[in-house]
């Protein structure tokens, strides 16, 4: 999937990524074609709409978006917040002894390190604070950018882990918003709480290099991090 995603300089092995995973889930989707599994596959070959089967391509896109959107983002914020606690043991004391704050906290370091920036095409002519946007142009949408705007987060750059008022858009808003947001939530907790656990002092390897990821989903590929 990180070949798929990330290596956009490298357009040979982006697309035989691309290859290798339509092969796979599309011999997923024959296994289960004849089936009565209750996965998700499953499902999507069993399902109709007005009538007929959904097809094979909806299946397919359906599949992929769905591993792709929830395996990367995670991941990524999770190494984002990990590396903030290295680079924070102050933070990572806190949250040690005070593990109810656990949750705000996820909050803000979504807010402060936001995996994910979408793209969108304009449906239409509009004036945006004086830039002219044409119908049927590309515009990307940071929401790491918006997270940051200080007429909406007071003390915008601070990471602020018991910070109440957190309206962020890391999950996107509106109709679009990530369907997958209280899934990332709960995995992002039960990552955290089970690390700190086990792990409740730790820091960045001196010397050592942290490599971040460089497409349109920003997280730490390498980390490398000691503790006792």
């Amino acid at each position: 999937m990180r070949s798929v995603l990330e290596f956009a300089n490298d357009a040979p092995r982006r697309t035989q990524a691309q290859i290798d995973s339509t092969t796979y889930f599309l011999e997923e989707m024959e296994a289960r074609r004849t089936g009565d599994g209750t996965d998700l596959i499953s499902e999507l070959l069993r399902a109709e709409v007005d009538g007929g089967p959904v097809p094979d391509e909806f299946v397919l896109g359906a599949v992929a978006l769905i591993l792709i959107a929830g395996l990367d983002t995670t991941w990524s914020a999770l190494g984002s917040m990990l590396w903030h606690l290295a680079e924070h043991p102050d933070h990572t004391e806190r949250l040690v002894d005070e593990p109810e704050l656990i949750t705000t906290a996820i909050e803000e370091m979504l807010r402060a390190y936001s995996p994910v920036t979408m793209a969108r095409i304009a449906a239409e002519d509009v004036d945006l604070h004086g830039c002219r946007v044409k119908e049927g142009d590309r515009v990307l949408l940071s929401f790491a950018a918006a997270n940051r705007d200080p007429d909406a987060f007071p003390d915008a750059d601070q990471v602020i882990i018991d910070r109440a008022m957190n309206r962020h858009v890391a999950f996107g808003a509106g109709i679009h918003r990530c369907a997958g947001s209280n899934l990332a939530r709960m995995e992002l907790r039960v990552a955290l709480e089970e690390w700190l656990s086990r792990i409740p002092t730790f820091r960045l390897e001196e010397g050592g290099e942290v490599t971040w990821a460089p497409g349109q989903v920003r997280g730490p590929r390498h980390m490398p991090v000691v503790f006792p």
